[in-house]
């Protein structure tokens, strides 16, 4: 029997309910596991998933770096509105 797994931007939120911050390649590498054969698992479509989660106050951003790339890397938190909202709805 094959796993059931809830859709992607629920696991891309559901994610950080262990208060932990993270950025979304972080986030790919965690779900690559069990969504890696999904076509928006990718690096833009997570980061566009938690800029949208972050402005419906699920996410809130902690901090910014520079990769070895000079590209941006935003790191999020789930906001206490956020934990609720996933524990009741996810």
């Amino acid at each position: 029997m094959s796993k059931t797994l809830i859709p992607l931007h629920y696991a891309i939120v559901k994610h950080f309910m262990d208060g932990q911050e993270d950025c979304a390649a972080g986030v790919v590498d965690a779900l690559k596991p069990d969504y890696g054969d999904y076509k928006m698992l990718t690096l833009k479509d997570v980061e566009e998933a938690l800029a949208t989660a972050k402005e419906n106050g699920i996410l809130d951003e902690t901090r910014c770096d520079l990769d070895s790339n000079d590209e941006l890397v935003i790191y999020y938190r789930v906001t206490d509105f956020g934990k609720d909202m996933i524990g009741r709805y996810i």
